[in-house]
């Protein structure tokens, strides 16, 4: 279903890293209040880690509107933000050539695709399970009568970033996240450890380490998730940013 109807891409440009930006401002600042709009009047959130990131989007090929985004941390000879904000149990080691970390971080999708008016786990807004009450939204159009579409693009993004990873020997990936978010990973047995104890950074985080041949095994990708991700440059149609993202309409 995924591949059907979303697409990933690598935002190797400054256009599309635009887009990425303003994805997070209408996340992070217009709809969680997370950050303080006024300190990015150009409205395109964004920190001093992006500039040792890998930056993906994701849009709705029925729409064109860009729906979704997340990053990749690079080690490198910087910490990652789960070591500046969480009092870990382990060292994250780095080896550029062979055994590369990361973290995955600023995973965020627009309202309309989480489908709720209400976000009781930010920034995602997601349910805890599949039993919890979705409010209504006039706005909103189900997507094929199908609940939780947000976690397929979730999953898009995450095989986006296997595909990237295997190509560039990354071989482990940290996260800092909510429960919510960590218990929706592990239904699907992706096997997160947790690496320390929780911090307050919007609300209560947890740090987690995965491995790249954990995600890579997972049987999610059997049957959809093939297209993994392309490059922003290489679209037929490049896209213009100087118009506010849009919320996606199924």
């Amino acid at each position: 279903m995924f591949d059907q109807n979303f697409e990933v891409f690598l935002a190797n440009t400054q256009e599309s890293k635009e887009i990425h930006y303003s994805i997070r401002y209408q996340v992070y600042c217009e709809e969680m209040g997370f950050e303080n709009k006024d300190n990015f009047p150009l409205e395109q959130e964004f920190d001093e880690y992006d500039n040792h990131s890998i930056h993906f989007i994701v849009r709705s090929r029925h729409t064109n509107e860009w729906v979704g985004a997340m990053r990749m941390v690079l080690k490198k000879n910087h910490l990652l933000p789960v070591e500046e904000h969480c009092n870990l149990n382990t060292i994250i080691n780095n080896d550029d050539t062979f055994n590369r970390s990361i973290e995955i971080s600023r995973l965020c999708l627009i309202k309309d695709i989480r489908r709720r008016i209400t976000d009781t786990n930010p920034p995602l807004g997601i349910p805890k399970d599949q039993s919890d009450e979705v409010k209504k939204d006039d706005n909103v159009i189900p997507f094929h009568g199908r609940k939780h579409i947000e976690r397929s693009i979730i999953w898009g993004l995450f095989r986006a970033a296997a595909v990237y990873s295997k190509k560039r020997n990354i071989q482990k990936w940290y996260f800092l996240g909510a429960n919510a978010l960590a218990r929706i990973i592990c239904k699907k047995d992706f096997n997160l450890q947790q690496i320390g104890e929780p911090c307050n950074f919007n609300g209560e985080r947890f740090p987690f380490k995965i491995t790249l041949n954990e995600v890579l095994s997972n049987s999610l990708w059997l049957n959809d998730f093939k297209n993994g991700y392309r490059n922003y440059s290489e679209m037929d149609i490049p896209e213009t940013v100087n118009e506010k993202v849009k919320s996606a309409r199924f």
